[in-house]
């Protein structure tokens, strides 16, 4: 199998609906989170604090609503806040559950989802220019979507196969918006993820510019999951 090179540089200028969060804090934890050196307790602390960052940043795409409260002077005082009681958040397990942990933080009136899925590894074969795998979900837990923003979260969108499929079964719920959130994300995997929902956003710290021949991002940070629980 050939070594696959996807460049990412100018995925967020061709589509409008890919954000890229360059702020130097997150970029400041990713950099850590990619240190083989960092110890798993941290690994977990640091990925559900990145959960928190992308969450906040994703808030800009979700529904909001105005909400007015009295301050302690009488007076009346209002702010349009995300209707986070419209919100789902839905974890592919295990990798995103610190992230999801993270991100619920911001928005304590979501509900949330999740789903056990994960690539077949001995699957992988090159089709077209792209690396596929075939994937298995044994595991959906999910409420009800219609109507909802969903904030799908998954560490590693790599060759998109998981996250792809996830989300084209969400989609058939008919929620109002899908967010997909990835600490890191490849071009090919986002472009499988938008080609299975046309109006869907991806939020994400990095498009790192290669899958190896094992369909690993690199230079990634490693198998998300492993290092957050071994």
């Amino acid at each position: 199998m050939q070594l696959r090179v996807y460049l990412g540089c100018r995925v967020q200028a061709e589509r409008r609906n890919v954000h890229i969060v360059d702020n130097p804090v997150l970029q400041g934890i990713l950099l850590e989170l990619r240190d083989k050196r960092t110890p798993r307790h941290r690994f977990r602390e640091l990925l559900e604090t990145a959960g928190l960052l992308l969450g906040y940043e994703a808030g800009r795409l979700l529904a909001t609503r105005l909400d007015e409260v009295e301050t302690p002077l009488g007076v009346r005082a209002s702010a349009r806040r995300v209707a986070d009681e419209e919100l789902a958040v839905v974890a592919v397990l295990r990798a995103a559950l610190p992230m999801a942990m993270g991100i619920i933080k911001l928005y304590p009136r979501a509900v949330l989802g999740f789903v056990a899925a994960s690539r077949i590894e001995d699957t992988g074969r090159v089709v077209g220019d792209r690396m596929v795998f075939d994937v298995d979900t044994p595991y959906w837990k999910l409420p009800a979507l219609e109507d909802r923003d969903v904030m799908l979260v998954d560490p590693m969108l790599a060759t998109g196969s998981t996250l792809a499929r996830v989300a084209a079964r969400i989609a058939e719920q008919k929620p109002r918006r899908i967010v997909a959130v990835s600490l890191i994300a490849t071009r090919q995997g986002i472009e499988r993820v938008l080609e299975a929902v046309e109006d869907a956003h991806v939020v994400t710290a990095a498009v790192d510019p290669v899958l190896n021949e094992h369909g690993f991002i690199v230079p990634g940070l490693g198998d998300a999951g492993d290092r957050c629980f071994g």
